[in-house]
């Protein structure tokens, strides 16, 4: 992957969401597409160092591209999906407080109502890409939770009485942010859609929205999937599997996403079969997992790179993008900043196998192998 004027194989990245500080607590960023993005000026100014901190973190592990680390998160109560409702309560058309969730084990979060017609009004994470320019200038990626398929499912439709009408004004208003991010100068964006590989591919709608809502967007775009990554449940793996992609990437239909990203370590990488397929087209990445998010253990540099070399018998290093399988923000700081660690150290040592610098670019032709470090 080319990142300015070095050419980088096997660059390391995390999905998205990071613990946040200890003296972070509570929302920061408003739901509201009306009011004021924060709440106030002190937690504004809390934000943007918690964010720094994360960037910090990844920076001393070593990621080739940083995230916001999604410290708008919620993640230390027993509400932290409320992150479903970020984008959507920060859209015109939609009203808070409806009925509560109805999927077993979210019963607890309500689901926002339609009760107009859904614009973009404003920037969703304005704040989050001002907070990123402030903490790097490294290239990173804003995470959005979740995808126009979900926000559609999960809302409650009092206005349009048309499914068909309803979530395409949704991919739109997703479509109008993902444009205004990539022209402020986020050149990687993630959304997080679990839709299609939930429902072994029987939404095959949610491949229309996705790329409803990428269209004439200049940044690389990644599509991640995963098999659960919450307290209230266990890896939905193998019961929800890779398999019903394997059709859609062979079919042809096209696919505007540059990334298809997937939760591969925990199924101890049976998936890649399944997944290289998607490389066969022009101009695509396969993000892989190579560090578990649901379990405490902390991965060696050599179980890391033993992953490397079992996704690499199916994939070519130039098209792999190496990641974690979900996020890490339910897991303590020290602990997933190990397990980053982990992560750059395996894939420096594979690197080195391919006859590259551990930091993943070209070696000079006089310069020979470097020394260990």
């Amino acid at each position: 992957m080319r990142f300015g004027e070095q050419d980088i194989l096997l660059p390391t990245t995390m999905v998205g969401s990071w613990p946040r500080p200890l003296w972070l607590r509570g929302g920061v960023i408003r739901e509201s597409a009306e009011n004021l993005d924060y709440t106030d000026m002190y937690q504004r100014s809390l934000y943007e160092d918690a964010v720094r901190l994360c960037v910090k973190d990844q920076d001393l592990a070593g990621l080739d591209i940083v995230t916001d680390g999604n410290q708008y998160f919620e993640g230390e109560t027993p509400y932290d999906k409320i992150q479903m409702l970020f984008v959507p309560l920060r859209l015109a058309g939609f009203r808070a407080y409806g009925p509560p969730g109805n999927v077993a084990g979210l019963e607890h979060y309500f689901r926002p109502v339609v009760a107009d017609k859904i614009r973009w009004v404003r920037p969703i994470f304005g704040p989050v890409l001002q907070a990123m320019k402030l903490a790097t200038d490294k290239p990173f990626k804003i995470n959005i939770n979740s995808g126009p398929a979900t926000v559609a499912t999960w809302c409650e439709d009092q206005y349009y009485g048309d499914e068909q009408a309803l979530r395409t004004d949704v991919a739109d208003a997703f479509n109008r942010e993902l444009r205004w991010l990539a022209d402020n100068g986020a050149h990687f964006v993630q959304l997080t859609e679990q839709s299609y590989i939930a429902s072994g591919g029987r939404d095959d709608w949610s491949v229309e929205l996705m790329n409803r809502a990428a269209d004439g967007v200049d940044a690389h775009l990644t599509w991640h999937m995963c098999y659960g990554n919450a307290r209230e449940f266990d890896s939905l793996y193998p019961d929800v599997n890779a398999s019903c992609l394997a059709e859609l990437f062979k079919s042809g239909q096209h696919i505007d996403w540059n990334e298809i990203h997937l939760e591969t370590a925990l199924p101890a990488m049976a998936e890649l079969p399944t997944l290289r397929t998607w490389t066969d087209r022009d101009g695509t990445n396969l993000g892989i997992g190579v560090i578990e998010v649901m379990n405490p253990h902390v991965e060696t540099a050599e179980e890391v790179a033993t992953r490397l070399r079992e996704a690499l018998k199916h994939v070519d290093a130039d098209h792999l993008i190496v990641s974690t399988d979900c996020g890490l923000y339910q897991l303590p700081r020290d602990l997933a900043f190990r397990k980053l660690c982990s992560l750059v150290a395996g894939t420096r040592i594979v690197r080195r196998e391919l006859g590259r610098h551990p930091d993943g670019r070209a070696l000079s032709v006089a310069g020979g192998l470097p020394s260990r470090q």
